[in-house]
């Protein structure tokens, strides 16, 4: 058997160091997909969400899209943070684009690096190898035994994708050289402070507020009536694991035996009949892929994992409702929204911003614009930072969109004491006063520990990152289908 360090590769001992850095990284985010996630799928037609210079992306836990989408949403879920639909539409836009990406410079690494079976295969067995370090070939050997061939190469598959692009990401980010020069420039641009003040208009908050005529809601459901597909389902709500399993063995012998065991034991007796539903009202992405993947209905589920609960479902039917009265008004609504906002926003942002123009025009008093219609004044408590973070003012309210590049790249473009045009942020529009301008004391930079000069490279190399993403991202042909 060759040695896991058997890379073959155009590059030498800075690529094989990266390689190994890299393999703890990828074997944690993807191979636990792999091992502890239900890919309820099977042999099904494996969805496409999009392509990339004709390249899918596929729509699947195991994908550079799935894998994106789960570690987003479990960091949210850590953190305690409820997902609803608009959430999930950002972390779904997200995951697509790191999906573009990955497919990117899986793209550039192909040419240049191999990486040999037997590396994949040590990796894959870190994952059997417990909190006391001790290696558990038994349960390696057991999945190797359980596992389609088809499914194994899929695995390899992805490992070699992800372990790819990882590898060429930190080949052309992290090893960049900064000069004196660019740390000064650096420095003297994340050291100064700016003290502003501004008159805004929260567009993306009036679309969401605004009433939709019936008429467009109804189009909209005619054009994508697939995705309102409506699920009969019964479920049984448990805390314990196996509790669940031995419950589903059970149901899956006796299927009489649901509704008494629902009243006695799930943990949410009022609401185990949940009639027909769509996916969007499902308590979340997994769970309701495992409900619309199954082809047959009047039929048991195996447990479903949610945000620490497990669900044994019964589904009973699926059907396409037939108008589009027979979905929830605020479902239709915010499917409705999530799929024009771009085009609602812009629009908005245009009407809006003649009457910010207007009024600045009449009294050009930002602070006397205040609650004029939808203007809002802000002025935060103390000079900040660029890209300080979300800012506040005096009185602790928060500034909208202060935690945006697009914030901060307006601000400190203006000159001191000028005011800007109407200007377009993410979600509104405004009008900046930059009032005053602290710079910094340029010999202290000499002072710098190793740890800050580090900080200031890894910015730089996040900044070249990002750079490299949009404009290869802009130059590729991306398609981006709607799944939902």
């Amino acid at each position: 058997m060759m040695s896991p360090k058997n890379i073959e590769t155009k590059k030498k001992s800075n690529l094989v160091k990266t390689l190994q850095w890299v393999g703890v990284s990828v074997i944690s985010v993807l191979l636990i997909v792999y091992f502890l996630v239900v890919d309820t799928r099977g042999s099904q037609t494996t969805p496409i969400i999009g392509t990339v210079n004709g390249t899918p992306i596929y729509y699947t836990s195991t994908s550079p899209y799935g894998r994106a989408f789960r570690s987003i949403e479990t960091n949210y879920q850590q953190r305690g943070i409820q997902i609803n639909n608009e959430l999930y539409s950002y972390i779904e836009d997200i995951a697509f684009r790191s999906a573009v990406v990955t497919v990117l410079l899986d793209k550039i690494a192909s040419k240049n690096i191999r990486v040999s079976d037997n590396l994949v295969v040590d990796f894959m067995k870190m994952q059997f190898v417990d909190t006391n370090g001790i290696y558990n070939d038994n349960a390696f050997q057991s999945f190797i035994k359980n596992t389609s061939q088809s499914e194994k190469l899929r695995i390899q598959k992805e490992i070699k994708e992800n372990i790819l692009s990882q590898t060429i990401s930190a080949e052309l980010f992290d090893n960049i050289k900064v000069n004196s020069l660019e740390t000064e420039r650096n420095y003297k641009k994340t050291e100064t402070k700016r003290d502003i003040e501004m008159a805004y208009i929260d567009a993306a908050s009036i679309v969401e507020n605004s009433e939709i005529p019936a008429s467009d809601l109804e189009r909209y459901f005619n054009e994508n009536k697939n995705d309102f597909a409506q699920a009969d389902i019964s479920y049984i709500v448990l805390e314990s694991g196996g509790v669940a399993d031995n419950l589903y063995k059970t149901l899956n012998d006796d299927i009489t035996l649901f509704e008494k065991n629902a009243i006695e034991k799930s943990i949410d007796t009022n609401n185990y009949r949940l009639g027909y539903v769509t996916r969007m009202e499902m308590p979340s992405r997994s769970f309701a892929d495992s409900i619309f993947t199954n082809s047959k209905t009047n039929t048991l589920l195996e447990p479903i994992y949610v945000n620490g609960n497990y669900y044994v479902v019964l589904l009973n039917d699926i059907r396409l409702p037939e108008n589009y009265t027979d979905v929830k008004t605020d479902i239709l609504r915010n499917e409705y929204l999530n799929a024009n906002m771009n085009a609602l926003l812009e629009a908005e942002k245009t009407r809006q911003s003649e009457i910010l123009k207007n009024a600045f025009d009449r009294n050009n008093n930002l602070a006397s614009l205040n609650n004029n219609g939808n203007i809002k004044y802000y002025k935060p408590s103390s000079p900040f930072y660029y890209n300080q973070g979300r800012l506040n003012t005096a009185d602790g309210n928060i500034i909208p969109e202060s935690s945006e590049e697009i914030f901060y790249r307006r601000v400190f473009s203006l000159d001191v004491g000028s005011v800007s045009d109407v200007v377009k942020l993410e979600s509104g529009i405004a009008i900046i006063k930059v009032l005053s301008e602290e710079k910094p004391n340029m010999n202290e930079i000499a002072n710098l520990d190793s740890y800050t000069k580090a900080e200031l490279k890894n910015e730089l190399s996040f900044y070249a990152e990002n750079e490299w993403q949009n404009r290869n991202i802009e130059k590729a042909r991306v398609k981006r289908n709607n799944i939902r």
